[in-house]
This record gives structure tokens, C-alpha cells and sequence, in this order.
């Protein structure tokens, strides 16, 4: 099992495939299987895939305090110089898609090309503040984090995904991974997110930009993605029609499409 160690921390890793580097970062509460359906195309493409699970998340050691968008992006840092990468293509969603901004704020000479999926500039905001106090008091529950995880469900991702087979099985596998997260973990990495605010940066950032919205996507709506879009100067944005906030897996056709030929243009 691949991993490396950071501060102490021990992260999970997976690293596919042989070509350009292409890094995909997974959002809140998931973990690097999140992208397989990306992984397999991108891979058949003719690109190495670096797979990480942030900390708090997947196989890595969970997060034993408060932990910002800062720190995951510093882990995924170390993560490139462990691999004795210089520079990497690199896609987020959600969460991860945070973590792609900051990385190419602050690491602008190892990105070339930057995929912000389902994801948004800042998280410091009122409402969002009081969508963190909710999760928090759910992970702090008895069963907290799979409480969490099907409450959140039909938010996540289309009604055609969920009723689908695959849909169904996903459903399954991951009640089965969020029954074994670990609640405090996860309360101080959405602890950590409400300190994210990149919106005043965003027009420093010179590379080649793809913003992905989902249309149905109701925690990060499209208008909310086009704020990134609109900041970082010929950034590209498309809305995939009837994707929800996991656009990656409900719409995994859709997106690998988008994926593939913006790397490739």
C-alpha cells in the first residue's frame, strides 16, 4: 500500500499508468476511489495518475486537529516531492478543488493545467458557517459520519445515478466505508474549510483553467462555480447537464469528455 509520511502523518496514495501526470483530488468525506471511473480513462489515454487520500480521508491518518485547506494543500505538496514530480496536471473537486486553487497560488511552477470541478473560491461566508456547524454536530454523534453520508446522498449526486445499479452499489459500498470514518477526524477538517478564501487571488493564476459546474449541483450551484471561471483570466467553464455536486461519478461520461479534451487541447 503506497504511502508517505508527513509531520509524522502517514498518507495514501496511488500512482497509475505511465505519460504526463495528471493528479486528481477527491472531495470532503470521500477518498481517492471516488475517481474511478477517471482513473481508467485517463490511464487508457495514455496518462500516470497520482491518486491521493487527503488527510482525515480513505487509508490516510486521520486529522487530529483543526485542519485547513492550508495543510491538505501542503500534504499534496509533499505528496509531488515525494514522487519527485516538477509539474503536474492537476483536477479537484469540491474540496479538492480548493485545494487545486491554493496549490497553484502557491506552487504556480509545478501546475500546467488546472480542472476546478464542482468547487468554489471561498467558504468563509455566513451561510457556509452554519452548513459546517450542522455537519460538525452530525460527526459528533454516535454513527455520525454514515448519518452524515445518507442524509447528504440524494444531494450528492442525480436521481439517474442513484437509481441505477451502479448507483445502488455505490450507495452500498460507501454506507459500509463511512460506518468505519472517523467523526472527529472529520469535524476538524470542515472545522478547517471555513477558513478558505482565495476570491482576491484568483486573477494571478496564469494557467491553462477548466471550471466544471453540475447543473443540478445544489451545494456549489453553477452560478457559485462561474465566480472561479469569471476570476482567472480565459478560464474555460461548462455546466454538465443534470450533474449534481459529484459530477465525476453521476456524470462520469460527461465529465471524462470535458477532462480529456481540455488536457489534450
Amino acid at each position: 500500500m503506497p504511502h508517505f509520511e508527513r509531520d509524522g502523518r502517514r498518507l495514501h496514495y496511488e500512482l497509475l499508468g505511465r505519460g504526463d501526470p495528471v493528479m486528481l483530488i477527491h472531495g470532503f468525506t470521500n477518498a481517492g476511489w471516488s475517481w474511478m471511473n477517471q482513473v481508467a480513462a485517463l490511464v487508457f489515454a495514455g496518462y500516470s495518475v497520482i491518486v491521493p487520500d487527503l488527510r482525515g480521508h480513505g487509508l490516510s491518518d486521520p486529522a487530529t486537529d483543526v485542519t485547513t485547506v492550508d495543510d491538505l494543500t501542503r500534504d499534496v505538496i509533499g505528496l509531488l516531492d515525494h514522487l519527485a514530480l516538477e509539474r503536474v496536471s492537476v483536477c479537484g473537486l469540491s474540496l479538492g478543488g480548493m485545494i487545486a486553487l491554493t496549490l497553484a497560488l502557491e506552487q504556480p511552477q509545478r501546475i500546467d493545467r488546472l480542472v476546478v470541478a464542482n468547487s468554489r473560491a471561498a467558504f468563509n461566508d455566513p451561510a457556509t458557517a452554519d452548513l459546517v456547524a450542522g455537519w460538525v454536530e452530525m460527526f459528533c454523534q454516535p454513527g455520525g459520519p454514515l448519518k452524515r453520508f445518507q442524509a447528504t446522498w440524494p444531494v450528492m449526486l442525480n436521481a439517474a445515478y442513484r437509481q441505477s445499479s451502479a448507483g445502488r452499489a455505490t450507495f452500498a459500498t460507501w454506507c459500509r466505508l463511512a460506518e468505519r470514518h472517523n467523526g472527529s477526524s472529520l469535524a476538524n477538517v470542515a472545522l478547517g474549510m471555513r477558513a478558505f478564501d482565495v476570491a482576491g487571488r484568483l486573477r494571478t493564476i496564469t494557467h491553462p483553467t477548466l471550471v466544471i459546474a453540475g447543473e443540478e449541483d445544489k451545494l456549489f450551484p453553477p452560478a457559485v462555480a462561474r465566480e472561479v471561471s469569471n476570476a482567472v483570466a480565459d478560464a474555460r467553464f461548462t455546466v454538465i447537464p443534470g450533474a449534481a455536486h459529484i459530477s465525476s461519478l453521476d456524470s462520469a461520461e460527461a465529465f471524462n469528455t470535458c477532462l480529456l479534451d481540455f488536457l489534450a487541447d
